[in-house]
């Protein structure tokens, strides 16, 4: 008898302790950028990686008619 309770005491201090949902913490991010773009349907924005442009260096080999995913392949 006194187990039973004692469980019960333990379950009734852990549901009380159990944080509840509040929204504020959720990342809106997504949502501001949605919005943004709410009369455009066709303006697309995307996270990809913006190649900084760099000094072309020489690379040594014959260029080939062939292409590695952007760049031209070249045979030593």
């Amino acid at each position: 008898m006194a187990l039973l309770v004692v469980v019960g005491l333990v379950g009734y201090t852990l549901m009380q302790s159990k944080e509840t949902f509040v929204p504020e913490f959720l990342e809106q991010g997504n949502v501001k950028a949605t919005s943004g773009t709410r009369q455009s349907s066709y303006e697309q924005k995307t996270n990809h990686f913006v190649m900084t442009p760099s000094a072309m260096e020489s690379v040594p080999g014959v260029e080939t008619p062939f292409r590695v995913n952007m760049h031209n392949s070249f045979m030593t």
